[in-house]
């Protein structure tokens, strides 16, 4: 069984550099459910250019900062992690309205189309953002800061950041309590048993 130690922390918000410099910060952590493991790091200068990075390029993973094997270039060339759409406006009832002029018909003009933009995510697996909030089975507590994973990418906890209960900064969650993390995360343990969880030191993680 590995210890903290060797597991790499996932903060999001941590610095994110390529093998020959910055390539901005980590906005979102993509994971398989059914397998539990880590698959994409969401990492940018900003949400919308941000790029989806495959996990297999992380050489070194700590809660500050996360480097990638990757160039610049080739980060450049990775696939975007937000896409955009246009979404053609739904027609009136009875169709669009025409005519008009001496025939006493209206006119409408057409409605534009509306530019929706989203956050790519592989299909079947799941997101975690910064600041989502963990569900206890007896109430909401805290919120979501990253996670911690085996040298193998499976992830085997999810980080909460302090709340106004804790008097310590961090706790790890186990990722066996964890029973759903479609909407935040949810997990089988009281407000009371995640209190009664050890603290982590992250500074010692990875």
């Amino acid at each position: 069984m590995s210890t903290m130690t060797e597991k790499a922390g996932y903060s999001i918000g941590a610095g994110v550099s390529c093998a020959d410099g910055d390539c901005g910060r980590l906005h979102r952590i993509i994971m398989d459910p059914a397998t539990q493991t880590l698959t994409h790091l969401v990492v940018g200068r900003d949400p919308h250019t941000a790029r989806l990075v495959p996990v297999s390029l992380v050489g070194s993973a700590g809660v500050e900062a996360i480097i990638l094997s990757c160039t610049g270039s080739g980060f450049d060339l990775l696939e975007p992690a937000e896409a955009t759409e246009m979404v053609q406006p739904a027609v009136p009832a009875g169709g669009p309205v025409t005519g008009g002029g001496t025939l006493g018909g209206a006119y409408r003009a057409p409605a534009k189309p509306d530019m929706v933009s989203y956050d790519r995510v592989p299909a079947g697996e799941i997101q975690l953002r910064r600041n989502e909030r963990l569900h206890a089975a007896d109430g909401d507590i805290g919120h979501i800061k990253g996670l911690l994973a085996a040298p193998d990418h499976h992830v085997t906890h999810i980080l909460l950041a302090e709340g106004h209960l804790w008097s310590r900064k961090e706790v790890a969650v186990p990722i066996r309590n964890v029973v759903d993390a479609t909407y935040g995360v949810q997990v089988d343990l009281t407000r009371g048993e995640l209190k009664d969880l050890p603290a982590v030191d992250l500074t010692r993680v990875g």
